[in-house]
């Protein structure tokens, strides 16, 4: 089991939207646990755009995509919660084979917290439009074309210049007013769900610790 993320070494990972602006303060583990457990039944139930992201897709139904997202990913597709210790690898990866609607404002800030994350993003992406890419990258990009339509145009979005990455290195996300109506907006990029984890009770007695990660697991069926 991959350890837990310690304060000191998360608030360094996080420094970039610190020094930003962009995050006021680093919430305490206990703050981030309620908030993963409120996110997670967001992350693994699909949203209500599934079938208009992956319906073209010759593998596009979430049962029939699941095995393959995850033989490409790896254990960490199972991270359904901050996302915070989901190895670097994993995060890109990710990025390529789950189509987002509009800019990935959580995963990018996610990789932005590993040392030249981006820079590695860029790089596995144009191994995966090399005229003769290796013959794993070749097989990586038959996983990604399966699952997801136009996967070459969807990763030009991310590598043109002007792009998503290119917007994220600049530090500019998605404005709340484009985003997608049925997503929350506070687990949209990890900058806006820490800082919901901010309000959260920062303590709480051990005993009534399970009732109240149950309270936080039921938000969105309320």
């Amino acid at each position: 089991m991959r350890p837990r993320v310690c304060r000191e070494r998360l608030n360094l990972r996080l420094s970039p939207f610190t020094d930003a602006g962009l995050l006021s303060a680093v919430p305490n583990p206990w703050q981030i646990i309620q908030g993963s457990f409120e996110m997670a039944p967001y992350v693994v139930i699909p949203d209500e755009d599934d079938s208009d992201r992956y319906g073209p897709a010759p593998i596009g139904h979430p049962l029939l995509r699941t095995p393959i997202v995850l033989a490409y990913i790896g254990p960490d597709h199972f991270q359904i919660g901050s996302g915070l210790r989901a190895a670097p690898r994993s995060i890109i990866r990710h990025l390529c084979i789950v189509h987002h609607q509009v800019m990935p404002d959580y995963d990018l800030q996610l990789l932005q917290t590993h040392e030249e994350g981006t820079d590695r993003l860029k790089h596995y992406l144009r191994e995966l439009d090399h005229p003769r890419p290796r013959l794993i990258v070749r097989l990586h990009r038959r996983m990604i074309s399966a699952v997801m339509p136009d996967p070459k145009g969807y990763r030009n979005e991310l590598i043109r210049p002007g792009g998503w990455i290119d917007q994220a290195e600049r530090m500019e996300f998605t404005p709340e007013e484009v985003m997608p109506e049925h997503l929350r907006k506070e687990f949209f990029s990890l900058t806006r769900f820490l800082r919901h984890c901010l309000t959260l009770p920062e303590t709480c007695p051990t005993w009534s610790k399970p009732s109240a990660l149950l309270r936080r697991l039921g938000t969105r069926f309320r």
